[in-house]
């Protein structure tokens, strides 16, 4: 996922859920009558909740609105909007969901099959220009021919059988079909809202009717650095949610939001930078693993990086653990492998990932400098010179600078240079080919190792390389929709013939997010991939 899409939904996910009702059960030991307010910070202001329109929102969607699909407390997939899971025909083609009697907006208007129909048009029509519309091409049948003005909107693969039977009709079998269900692209609308809002719709918290634990309250996109959410008392699974509201600010230096947070005006504050150094030790302090990597491409249109041996060496000679336990010292873990720990399980087992695949890159300085020494035979030199790209934030410098550290300490005759540019423009250069090295990251879209090891197929990679054997492995996994555990394996396999048998990129770390809260709060569901969810939370007034 780029990071242009996807930072500040990342940073926003902090936002989210409230509550009015004043007199029900909260199981954390308060009375009745007392209200559950959270108060918590925001990193940014909002653009529109309107899901075809932002993509930036995700946190704040994900608990206003509610899919077919979501994640409970445990992080397991679960039926939302749907009443169970969705009956799928032999061929993996089609899929058969019965939205459940008690869905409905907070109007009190049902939700339906046509609401899902209507919206996932809205995503794919050219005219809506909508930025999370490639999530639709190549999964639902003619979304890509529609987006492309091939088509008309209605051929999509979507279908109202009656107000609650929504068939579902996709380009080809795709097995995490269900996780991009949790996307809010893929939410409801009610047509006969949106058109009665007309262009305002999404602007402001009262031009909008919500399916979600909560609703919007007290907040306009043309000026607002606060607002709140309030439960939301015609959701099905209200019984659930035992926050009453929460309390949402805008904080955009971390050292105002400690002293709101020290002074009892914030209740949990997202950290970075040198306070987390600073209150590592303090009781209140947490972290959480983020499903999002950081890594070097290597473009291989560069003749030196088109030398396996050279590539080799670049991926085998830093030291990742230093990095993060001495550097970040945020809880970022290293990675040697592109799958971050926390997305996915093997479907036998019950094993991460991560920890099945292992080391694919260790950090072996002895091999790294043999192999070295054998791509400049084959290149005909003894010295290399190479220019490292990344972003101008402190994080990307402190990464590069640590790259062009360990490199050159480690590979004889090699010079790396550096060159700082906004994010935008890094994205820019490597989407086009126009760079050696560089610094980048990709976050998950949905909860399946594929979306990072379809990364290294010939029509995806910004790397510039083409290996049959890896095209191969990706169109097989493609095929295994109804062999979860032979397609497990085969994923296992594409990123271990990537990276550790053509070592197409370097992989550093995991992301981690720092942050402290209060004792009293209670079960904010942060998950490794997708938003954070207030549904489950609460405030114990025991501890408070």
């Amino acid at each position: 996922m780029k990071k242009g899409l996807f930072l500040s939904a990342i940073l926003l996910a902090f936002l989210s859920a409230c509550g009015n009702e004043n007199e029900k059960e909260n199981g954390s030991g308060n009375d009745q009558s007392e209200k559950q307010v959270l108060k918590i910070d925001a990193s940014g202001e909002m653009d529109s909740m309107d899901t075809t329109v932002s993509t930036t929102n995700f946190g704040p969607m994900n608990n206003v609105f509610e899919g077919l699909m979501t994640y409970d407390l445990n992080g397991d997939l679960v039926p939302a909007d749907a009443a169970e899971e969705p009956e799928v025909s032999a061929d993996g083609l089609t899929y058969t969901f019965k939205i459940r009697e008690d869905a409905q907006w907070s109007n009190g208007t049902p939700v339906t099959a046509q609401d899902y129909v209507y919206a996932w048009r809205r995503m794919v029509d050219p005219e809506s220009a909508a930025g999370y519309a490639y999530m639709f091409t190549g999964i639902l049948k003619n979304a890509e021919a529609i987006n492309n003005g091939e088509e008309e909107v209605e051929t999509l693969g979507a279908e109202a059988i009656d107000d609650k039977t929504l068939k579902v009709t996709l380009e080809k079998p795709t097995p995490y079909f269900l996780e991009v269900l949790t996307i809010p692209g893929y939410f409801p609308q009610n047509e006969d809202y949106v058109t009665e809002q007309g262009d305002e719709y999404g602007l402001n918290a009262d031009n909008v009717i919500y399916n979600g634990p909560f609703e919007l309250s007290d907040w306009n996109s043309a000026a607002g650095d606060s607002w709140k959410y309030v439960k939301n008392d015609a959701y099905w699974d209200k019984s659930t949610v035992q926050l009453d509201e929460i309390d949402v600010q805008v904080i955009k230096d971390v050292g105002t939001g400690i002293n709101l947070y020290e002074s009892g005006d914030l209740d949990t504050i997202q950290i970075t930078g040198n306070f987390v150094t600073q209150y590592k030790d303090n009781p209140d302090f947490k972290t959480y693993d983020r499903a999002w990597i950081y890594y070097v491409e290597m473009n291989q249109d560069i003749p030196e990086l088109k030398n396996e041996n050279i590539r080799k060496a670049l991926t085998m000679s830093i030291d990742r653990a230093s990095f993060t336990e001495n550097v970040l010292q945020n809880g970022s873990q290293p990675i040697a492998g592109h799958v971050p720990s926390g997305l996915a399980k093997n479907p036998d087992t019950g094993a991460d990932f991560r920890e099945e695949a292992g080391e694919v890159i260790p950090y072996d300085v002895e091999e790294a400098k043999d192999a070295w020494e054998k791509g400049l035979d084959e290149l005909g030199t003894d010295n290399i010179s190479f220019e490292l790209i990344t972003s101008d934030d402190e994080e990307s410098r402190q990464l590069a600078e640590y790259i062009q550290s360990e490199w050159q300490k480690n590979l004889s005759g090699l010079t790396i240079s550096i060159r700082q540019m906004p994010d935008n423009s890094r994205l820019d250069n490597v989407k086009k080919g126009n760079y050696q090295l560089a610094t980048t990251y990709w976050l998950a879209d949905f909860a399946d190792p594929i979306n990072f090891l379809e990364r290294f197929d010939t029509e995806i990679n910004r790397g510039n390389y083409s290996f049959a054997d890896i095209d191969k492995l990706v169109e097989q996994s493609n095929t295994q929709y109804d062999d979860a555990l032979a397609r497990w394996q085969t994923m296992m396999e594409i990123e271990k013939t990537a990276l550790s048998e053509h070592h197409v990129d370097a992989p550093i770390y995991q992301t981690a997010d720092a942050y402290l809260e209060k004792p009293y709060v209670k079960d904010i569901h942060r998950p490794t991939f997708g938003s954070t969810s207030y549904k489950y939370a609460s405030i114990d007034s025991e501890q408070k």
